[in-house]
């Protein structure tokens, strides 16, 4: 907010070419403090008055990006530009293709924000509605990761002391399965 043009301290007008007051010699400054507009609260949090809420996902068609048909062709012609690269004797892109794909792959399943349409129906009140609960960590979720843990160590050991069959097919797999590791791990959020 931009300062009066009266003095703070005397009430006297302000000359517009100095920085103080020409009675008490208070400074007068450009710009002020003033009270905060918003008390605690988020302005950019939306929050859900109707039935049907907005959601982030990557199976809905939302305006910024394409629905399961969309995304599963822009998928399948990313994956297809390998073979074809590789036709043609473009080893270099074959070489940069994982970290190429993993770049596209995460714009183009990224979660979008979908506003589902409101049909004729009254909203639901607020004892409809179900809590915002996050997911619980079952037996079978911890069975997976454990599982992954075990697979992953095992590939490390087979790299550091196995054959070089062993460390070719390490490699080639990590090539393969990282691209989509990296996606659902730190690209999807």
């Amino acid at each position: 907010m931009t300062a009066p043009r009266t003095c703070r301290a005397c009430g006297a007008a302000l000359s517009p070419n100095l920085r103080w007051c020409g009675l008490c010699y208070a400074p007068a400054y450009e710009l002020t403090p003033r009270a905060s507009v918003h008390n605690g609260d988020f302005v950019g949090a939306p929050i859900g008055e109707g039935g049907h809420r907005p959601h982030w996902s990557r199976w809905e068609k939302s305006t910024t990006t394409f629905g399961p048909t969309g995304r599963i062709i822009a998928t399948a012609l990313v994956v297809l530009t390998l073979p074809l690269s590789i036709g043609f004797g473009m080893f270099m892109y074959a070489l940069s293709f994982p970290v190429t794909a993993g770049l596209l792959l995460s714009a183009i399943w990224a979660k979008g924000w979908v506003v589902p349409e409101e049909p004729d129906l009254p909203p639901l009140t607020l004892d409809e509605r179900p809590p915002a609960e996050e997911e619980p960590v079952t037996g079978a979720m911890i069975a997976v990761r454990i599982a992954y843990w075990v697979v992953g160590l095992s590939a490390v050991v087979a790299f550091v002391y196995g054959p070089v069959q062993a460390k070719a097919v390490v490699l080639g797999l990590t090539s393969i399965i990282g691209p989509f590791w990296l996606f659902d791990r730190y690209l999807s959020r």
